[in-house]
């Protein structure tokens, strides 16, 4: 064998192996995510809802919004694809070799209370840090109990430092207040959440509301016919 052939045959085998651990890397973090579902920006009906601000949600696939520690707010009506979007954008950062964590408040408040229950709160909070950028869906959906909040707000607080973070809610801005038990904490939490957010919001028809209906018509239409 010739040395330019043998020296051409190790370089590929060296990038072989470098694709196979680039593979196993991805496939790390996108477990470590724990996405409800791998929903892609490219997969993303556009044209079901055009006033839904297209330009500005590839925007936060930027290197700058996860370095930065940016916060993005997802906010509309249930259905008009933040939780889809959301992801995307998660799955764009793990992508580009970024830790992401994925949950919603609910089960955040769940593994709160476990981690408590099970003193591994310190582990928890590490793990949650170790990420570059947290999406946190359904803000709103449950009340959250003190304890809880607290913890959150903790979380909060201490995100700014270390990552980014997009958070989808349904509910009016106005009725957050009401997520925490101490309305003093439930403003100091808002504040933070807001702190040079970039707002976007979802307004539209419900992209979810769409298959079903059209799935009921077809089979309206298909009763007709028999």
């Amino acid at each position: 064998m010739k040395k330019s052939t043998q020296t051409e045959w190790v370089v590929s085998l060296l990038e072989r192996e470098l694709d196979a651990r680039r593979e196993r890397a991805l496939e790390r973090r996108i477990t470590f995510a724990r996405f409800p579902e791998l929903a892609t920006l490219e997969a993303f009906d556009w044209e079901f809802n055009p006033d839904i601000p297209r330009e500005r949600v590839i925007n936060l696939t930027t290197e700058d919004f996860v370095k930065t520690n940016r916060i993005a707010l997802f906010l509309g009506k249930p259905g008009t694809g933040k939780t889809h979007l959301a992801l995307g954008v998660g799955l764009a950062a793990v992508r580009q070799g970024h830790r992401v964590y994925c949950t919603s408040v609910k089960r955040l408040a769940k593994d709160i209370a476990l981690a408590k229950a099970n003193h591994s709160l310190d582990t928890l909070f590490k793990k949650m840090l170790s990420c570059r950028l947290w999406i946190l869906d359904d803000w709103g959906v449950v009340s959250l109990g003190r304890e809880a909040s607290e913890e959150i707000f903790d979380l909060l607080d201490r995100r700014k430092h270390a990552a980014a973070m997009i958070l989808t809610s349904n509910r009016a801005v106005e009725e957050w207040p009401e997520v925490f038990p101490d309305p003093v904490l439930a403003a100091a939490a808002i504040d933070r959440m807001f702190d040079r957010a970039e707002v976007l919001v979802f307004t539209g028809e419900s992209y979810r509301l769409k298959g079903r209906i059209d799935s009921k018509i077809v089979d309206g239409e298909g009763a007709r016919m028999k």
